[in-house]
């Protein structure tokens, strides 16, 4: 199945009641789901660059989501496998980022802090 295709099937599938203030890797599950689902975007526009810090991330997550249909709803249970698949999918797709002269990855560009907005 392709990723556009699990993707959208996600998004009309919703979040469970139950995921409701439930943390996954250390995310609001409904936080962790937009940081999925920006990765999927970013991966299907062909603009997301794997590099070791997202793809240590997404690890994390892919064995949170695991950790997390073990010990829940069987509803939960299902959103978090179609997560996992979301996540799995991802890391098999993304393009790697882009390695310097001696193999290196590039120098990590600082994050800017969020700002929170009122």
């Amino acid at each position: 199945m392709q990723l556009s295709q699990m993707w959208r099937e996600h998004l009309q599938a919703g979040r469970p009641p139950g995921i409701l203030g439930m943390n996954i890797a250390g995310t609001a599950a409904s936080a962790l789901d937009a940081e999925i689902t920006a990765c999927v975007s970013a991966c299907v526009t062909h603009q997301l660059k794997m590099d070791s810090r997202i793809e240590r991330r997404l690890h994390d997550i892919a064995h949170a989501l695991e950790d997390a249909q073990g010990q829940s709803t069987p509803e939960v249970a299902e959103y978090c496998t179609r997560l996992n698949r979301l996540v799995s999918a991802v890391l098999v797709n993304a393009e790697p980022a882009p390695k310097t002269e001696n193999g290196s990855e590039p120098a990590q560009q600082p994050v800017r802090p969020r700002v929170r907005r009122r």
